[in-house]
């Protein structure tokens, strides 16, 4: 237990000096999560509300600040790794504790959520702490298990919707390993807090016509087609990166042999269907990898338990692991092992989080505090509230992109301004003003290699644009 203190509380150290001293800003979700919290509702458009609650409650108690930001999903990682190595050392044995508690830590899907605060990190927490709950609920059928697996399975849903998928998947489990524990009453006490706690976004939904549903489902059919094989391995690619490649390539494995005993076969059912159901979609679809991030929990104790029985594997999943940890925390390193062209600038992930602090500097100084400011691009307006001094109000008009959060608040930007783009300011808005006071392009280069352009326009009297909603979500 002493090792995994260290190893962990050694990671929540460098997570927090990583986010303090090196040049990666607050990537475009993370900014408008933290926007949200500023204004507090009941759900919102695309996202459940926990994700803004625990922003607004960082944002009390440290002010505003990338690390004030991302202190939850450090903190929540730190914790997470302790109940499970506590959890798998009373499920199984200590060593495959060891190893579930701080393998995982190494892979990228579980680093990137252990710093970005998006709704993936604290769901994955909550998701991971309603399946050890069920875990000893399953075993010992008690009513106050049941309870606390509804209330956590319920504060998952407040996270991200595909918490939904716990309750298919414990009557799975239950019908095939577990169904004289089904028949009685008790697990279906899980319900009830479970219920309570989604009823706010179920009635804010309501109050709303349905929004964030329908845009669930907008992802889910958006770009279908009969067979994308393209799409397909480009999410198996991106699940072997982000499980990193030894853990993946054991899966099929682990699930095989899992099924064959109830222990083995919960952790099981938890991830495997998981894992079917996003691949499949992907045949159709263009699947994101990190979709099926909440079933890495699961796969990752059956992984250590065959691992560790394996010292040689073990090592070798170990340094793989920490080499891509390294190579994912600092992409330079592709550059200076002379590797740049499996990473090239323009493909690396991290480029999303370059150069938004400078854009936030240069709309200050044009900014005298009066101005309103506004962009077409949601990504753009989050940036800007966070980065641009003093935190201002900002807006996003729709001039034909998809439907966001800033559609469902007042738009209020009339008077002077300052307008954001990726290209040249679209004519609808240049026609709404009196005219351009001032323009400056901030090239942003990350690697040696221009990899964004902004375009920001100081316009006099701006009026209302016409906005084109595209009708879609």
């Amino acid at each position: 237990m002493i090792f995994v203190v260290a190893f962990n509380l050694f990671l929540l150290v460098f997570r927090i000096l990583y986010v303090v001293y090196y040049p990666f800003d607050l990537t475009p979700e993370e900014a408008q999560y933290w926007d949200w919290s500023r204004n507090l509702d009941l759900s919102y458009y695309s996202k459940p509300p926990m994700v803004a609650y625990l922003n607004f409650i960082t944002r009390e108690l440290l002010g505003v600040s990338p690390l004030a930001v991302r202190i939850t999903p450090i903190l929540l990682s730190f914790l997470l790794s302790l109940f499970t190595y506590l959890f798998v050392k009373r499920v199984f044995d200590q060593r495959t504790a060891l190893i579930v508690s701080t393998l995982p830590q190494l892979t990228i899907g579980f680093a990137i959520n252990s710093l970005l605060m998006t709704t993936d990190s604290p769901f994955i927490f909550f998701w991971s702490v309603s399946l050890m709950l069920m875990y000893f609920a399953f075993e010992k059928n008690s009513p106050k298990l049941w309870l606390l697996v509804g209330f956590f399975a319920g504060l998952s849903f407040l996270s991200k919707y595909p918490a939904v998928f716990l309750l298919p998947l414990a009557l799975l489990y239950g019908f095939f390993y577990k169904r004289d524990v089904i028949k009685s009453p008790k697990p279906y006490l899980a319900l009830l807090p479970a219920f309570l706690l989604s009823l706010p976004v179920l009635y804010w939904n309501q109050k709303h016509h349905f929004v964030s549903f329908k845009h669930v489902s907008t992802l889910a059919s958006k770009s279908a087609s009969l067979v994308n094989w393209s799409s397909f391995l480009e999410f198996l690619g991106g699940q072997a990166l982000l499980l990193s490649l030894i853990p993946f390539l054991l899966l099929p494995y682990v699930w095989l042999k899992g099924l064959k005993n109830s222990k083995e076969a919960f952790f099981v059912i938890f991830s495997l269907p998981i894992f079917l159901f996003f691949t499949l979609l992907s045949l159709f679809k263009k699947v994101e990898a990190n979709w099926s991030g909440f079933a890495y929990f699961s796969s990752f104790v059956l992984i250590a338990l065959y691992l560790s029985k394996s010292r040689l594997l073990t090592l070798s999943t170990y340094t793989l692991s920490a080499f891509l940890f390294l190579l994912l925390h600092f992409t330079p390193l592709f550059d200076y092992l002379s590797l740049g062209k499996l990473l090239p600038p323009h493909r690396d992930p991290t480029r999303v989080g370059i150069g938004w602090k400078e854009l936030g500097r240069v709309v200050s100084t044009l900014r005298t505090g009066e101005e309103k400011i506004l962009s077409p691009h949601y990504q753009i307006s989050a940036e800007l509230a966070f980065y641009v001094k003093g935190n201002p109000r900002t807006y996003c008009i729709n001039l034909g992109r998809r439907m966001n959060q800033y559609d469902l608040w007042e738009k209020d930007y009339q008077g002077d301004a300052i307008f954001v783009d990726y290209v040249p300011i679209d004519q609808r808005v240049l026609s709404a003003s009196g005219g351009i006071i001032e323009e400056v392009q901030l090239p942003i280069y990350w690697r040696g290699v221009e990899v964004r352009r902004f375009y920001i326009y100081k316009l006099k009297n701006l009026g209302k644009v016409e906005e084109s909603m595209p009708g879609n979500y």
